[in-house]
């Protein structure tokens, strides 16, 4: 049972990141994707349901699919019909009714043009909407689709005017749960971004309040939490924050896979840990906001992984450690190399002992070493000054 509940009035999803999550999966290999013929019966339905034809056209064009004529037909006149009854409606608002009924007359149109994908004419048409809004909640609601607008169609330019934008009006006076929803808009931006420190702490902030299920639902939720958190806590926060959290303990056995990352890390089962890394980096790829970095993120958690047992021996066999990941002696030497060459791990590789010693960084004298370099920065630069004035 999830840990928050669904609400009972949730907010409509507009657009919705689902169509746009079913989209780009139908761009990736058979082998991530083996139920694409699924996944495209769903995409095509909800299409047909939503009347999406600037969608249906743009998504017909990215897949190089064969435009349906009866369908394309189908969409564009009920786009036709719909349209002129919304603009008979602003007519009618205008002329025999008052500031609130044009305004929603307006807002109407706006959720009109979003719902079918036509992203241009509904920004526009949210913009004359949201200067017809006088009410502060109202307001940051347009506010908050133009955020979800810009998550939907990849625009970070869109996304951050209107996060930056809701933060304002969120400070003119928001409420309590307009507040919490703009953490979680914020911290799915970050992470979008590659800011994982930054959307692990907004996600671990908010995992007793989440009500965003405009964005996603809790369990995904919880699965970008256990991400993020892997990536940028150290290990005693997500003993704490994450790992004995009732919000997470409750939907966690419910993701395949995450239960077994997030306690093998912790657990120092090195094996199991990388056995779970590869079972979710595919999940990862097929996700559009974290497949940009998946190998960044790959790569992380294993820097991660090696530095925490490096972190126990002064000294290791290359053996001993291939064993412990589950991979092979040459693998290991490989990897290490790697990541010792890119100053990623503080050892050296004895290979005529078959040896790793670990040269951990003397914090104080990389203090000193620091303060000579500075003092030799600030020297340089009086005396150039001092010729420059003649001092």
């Amino acid at each position: 049972m999830s840990a928050a509940p669904v609400p009972e009035d949730p907010i409509v999803k507009l657009p919705d990141l689902e169509h746009a999550q079913w989209r780009y999966m139908l761009t990736l290999p058979n082998e991530l994707v083996p139920n694409k013929d699924e996944i495209k019966k769903q995409l095509i339905d909800a299409i047909r349901q939503d009347a999406m034809f600037p969608f249906y056209q743009q998504t017909a064009e990215l897949l190089e699919w064969k435009t349906d004529a009866d369908l394309a037909k189908e969409l564009q006149d009920k786009n036709t019909k719909d349209l002129a009854a919304l603009e008979d409606k602003i007519k009618d608002a205008e002329e025999n009714l008052g500031e609130s009924e044009i305004r929603e007359a307006y807002l109407a149109k706006a959720d009109f043009f979003c719902r079918i994908g036509d992203k241009e004419k509904a920004i526009s048409a949210y913009r004359v909407a949201y200067d017809k809004t006088v009410a502060l909640g109202q307001r940051l609601d347009i506010v908050f689709t133009l955020i979800r607008m810009g998550l939907f169609y990849k625009d970070s330019d869109l996304t951050t005017r209107n996060i930056e934008k809701a933060k304002t009006l969120v400070e003119e006076g928001g409420d309590w749960d307009r507040r919490n929803r703009l953490k979680t808009y914020e911290a799915l931006y970050m992470m979008s971004s590659r800011d994982f420190k930054g959307a692990a702490k907004i996600l671990h902030d908010t995992l007793a309040t989440f009500s965003s299920y405009e964005l996603f639902s809790y369990n995904t939720f919880v699965k970008y939490l256990v991400y993020m958190a892997m990536v940028s806590f150290d290990r005693v926060k997500i003993k704490s924050g994450v790992i004995d959290s009732p919000e997470v303990l409750q939907v966690l056995h419910e993701i395949p896979g995450l239960t077994e990352y997030l306690n093998s890390l912790y657990n120092s089962d090195y094996a199991q840990f990388f056995r779970s890394l590869a079972f979710l980096s595919e999940d990862i790829k097929r996700d559009r906001f974290l497949a940009p970095h998946a190998a960044f993120y790959v790569r992380e958690m294993r820097v991660a992984a090696y530095t925490q047992l490096l972190e126990s021996y002064s000294s290791v066999r290359l053996e001993s450690i291939a064993q412990a990941f589950g991979v092979s002696q040459e693998f290991i030497d490989r990897e290490l190399s790697r990541f010792i060459a890119a100053n990623r791990l503080h050892c050296k590789i004895d290979k005529v002992g078959g040896v790793v010693e670990t040269t951990r960084p003397d914090a104080k004298n990389a203090q000193y070493q620091a303060t000579i370099k500075q003092g030799d920065l600030l020297l340089n630069r009086i005396q150039k000054l001092s010729r420059v004035i003649h001092v």
